[in-house]
């Protein structure tokens, strides 16, 4: 799943589905604890996790909610429309989420955590194999962002924007064409052609760059 793509369909996905503010804030939030409860396999990648847990006590305040019904009945709204599934656990303890991504393109598969022997179900990209590399990636910004979850000190440095060279209207709308229908698809592969081209640059770079 990706957080960027997922947040640009929300959108979208709004001008025909208009949401209240405290719904669009509810799904933003779960968009949150989803990117943190990221799993990282043995091979060190991080992954989305299917399903994942935030108890009421946390969600209320943030969301201004001081009565539990009031949280249940907007809970009730974003299953009905389709966003979100929840299941109760038993007693007090806090329930499942499990978030419904608006790319189409993903499916869910399952990955040996890095730590332990836990078997976790992920998202992962089975559509389009040119932006394959896009789906484990909690931020596409930078693969190891859900490190700043656990250790601020530790955490890699991460520029506030990436900015990916450009391609052409005309690359765009070949790509698009290969995705009839499917918003999400064409964005994941426009990105991974831009990707591909500021590695290209990078190389150039490196190529011409004289050597101290």
């Amino acid at each position: 799943m990706n957080y960027l793509t997922e947040i640009l369909a929300f959108y979208k996905w709004l001008e025909t589905h208009p949401l209240s503010p405290l719904l669009q804030a509810y799904w933003h939030l779960l968009m949150y604890y989803n990117n943190k409860a990221a799993v990282q396999a043995e091979d060190g990648s991080w992954h989305w996790p299917v399903n994942f847990k935030v108890p009421n006590t946390i969600l209320m305040p943030i969301l201004g909610i001081k009565d539990r019904r009031v949280l249940l009945r907007q809970r009730g709204y974003l299953i009905d429309h389709g966003r979100v599934t929840y299941q109760k656990d038993r007693g007090q303890r806090a329930g499942t989420y499990r978030l419904m991504p608006f790319d189409r393109g993903l499916s869910m598969a399952a990955i040996r955590a890095e730590t332990g022997d836990s078997v976790t179900q992920i998202w992962t990209q089975a559509v389009s194999p040119s932006a394959a590399e896009l789906s484990p990636f909690i931020n596409i910004n930078n693969k190891h962002a859900s490190r700043l979850y656990s250790n601020q000190e530790d955490a890699p440095f991460m520029p506030q924007f990436n900015l990916l060279p450009q391609i052409t209207e005309e690359e765009k709308a070949a790509i698009r064409a290969q995705y009839p229908g499917n918003d999400v698809a064409a964005f994941n592969a426009i990105w991974a052609a831009r990707e591909e081209k500021q590695k290209e640059v990078e190389g150039l770079r490196t190529l011409f760059t004289p050597s101290t």
